[in-house]
């Protein structure tokens, strides 16, 4: 009798625990990813020269020009990103009334004028702080001189090493877009000469973060 009851009692309780719930286990917690973010920039805006100053005394007029720029940015988990930047930069366009002498020995007087402008293509870091932007390049610019005199024109071009220097403040934010003000620096440098020209340039710049991984 008492096997019999030690028996049930086995088995009433190999019956309970079968019929106790299973503690579910804790599912992992999801991988948290940082955001990261391809962009591109465009800036619009005016520029002129801004050293050395130029001399006025003797141009009929002179002003710097329309300039533009379209960049490209990889913003990921740190506030410093790289970005590439293609660039034309205006400089200087003058005019005034020069002599001239033609075939014959005649010296007459006739109009000349002069434009300078340049093609950037600039590596650098930036640096997003809130609704402020900062970035720092160097590249090769392609510096284009072309003149007039007497309606006969002649172009020269010659490659610069060149630095950029922006600053904007995105004022307006609606995700994925992101408008604002823009100033540039830029600065050219021919070889074994030094810095010998730099010129501003102040206009409205946009971005659109065309990959957004959250």
């Amino acid at each position: 009798m008492r096997r019999f009851a030690l028996a049930l009692a086995l088995v009433a309780a190999t019956a309970a625990r079968a019929e106790a719930p299973v503690p579910a286990t804790s599912a992992p917690a999801p991988e948290e990813k940082t955001p990261q973010d391809w962009e591109v920039d465009l800036f619009v805006g005016y520029g002129q020269l801004a050293y050395p100053a130029l001399d006025t005394a003797n141009l009929g007029w002179s002003n710097g020009g329309a300039g533009f720029a379209l960049t490209f940015a990889y913003r990921g988990p740190h506030f410093t990103h790289p970005f590439f930047d293609i660039s034309y930069v205006p400089i200087i366009s003058s005019g005034k009334t020069v002599y001239a002498t033609t075939a014959g020995g005649q010296v007459v007087t006739t109009w000349a004028s002069n434009s300078n402008w340049a093609w950037g293509f600039v590596l650098g870091p930036g640096w997003d702080i809130d609704w402020f932007r900062f970035r720092v390049g160097v590249g090769l610019y392609d510096v284009l001189v072309k003149t007039t005199v007497g309606g006969v024109t002649n172009t020269i071009s010659q490659f610069s090493v060149g630095f950029l220097g922006a600053a904007s403040a995105l004022v307006w934010r609606p995700e994925p877009f992101a408008v604002g003000v823009e100033f540039r620096m830029v600065a050219l440098q021919m070889p074994f000469t030094g810095i010998y020209q730099s010129a501003w340039e102040a206009g409205i710049t946009g971005r659109w973060d065309f990959v957004h991984v959250k």
